[in-house]
């Protein structure tokens, strides 16, 4: 297993379980850790298991979230073709998730531009 600093992505928390186990991305050099509920995971894979912004294979330097400054994290693509993180959706009431299983697309057109691009004060996201 590998080694993770800080727990999830999403609410921090270091232990996995068996209904909701953590799960590591495969990508290279990516730390995202999340747990199967927290991210929207339908399904543990039993091989290897990439992120979404590693699935994408989109040039790093282009995905960062819209709704805070930091780029790392557990990220999903929004309702407009970007990304966000999992933990600032959900802490800001107006965004919304398509599908509330998967927890994608995540929906910002609700969202008020003042709230655009600030630090969200409870930000759980790691910078290196």
């Amino acid at each position: 297993m590998r080694e993770m600093v800080g727990g999830c992505c999403v609410c921090s928390d270091e232990r996995g379980w068996a209904e909701n186990p953590l799960v590591y991305c495969d990508g290279h050099g990516c730390s995202v850790a999340v747990h199967q509920a927290c991210y929207g995971i339908v399904q543990v894979p039993t091989g290897p298991w990439f992120c979404r912004k590693c699935e994408s294979q989109e040039r790093a330097a282009r995905v960062r979230c819209e709704l805070c400054p930091h780029k790392n994290g557990a990220l999903k693509r929004t309702d407009s073709g970007g990304w966000a993180h999992v933990v600032c959706a959900l802490y800001i009431p107006e965004v919304q998730f398509a599908n509330v299983l998967t927890m994608e697309p995540i929906i910002l057109q609700y969202v008020p531009h003042d709230r655009y691009i600030k630090v969200l004060p409870n930000c759980h996201v790691q910078q290196p």
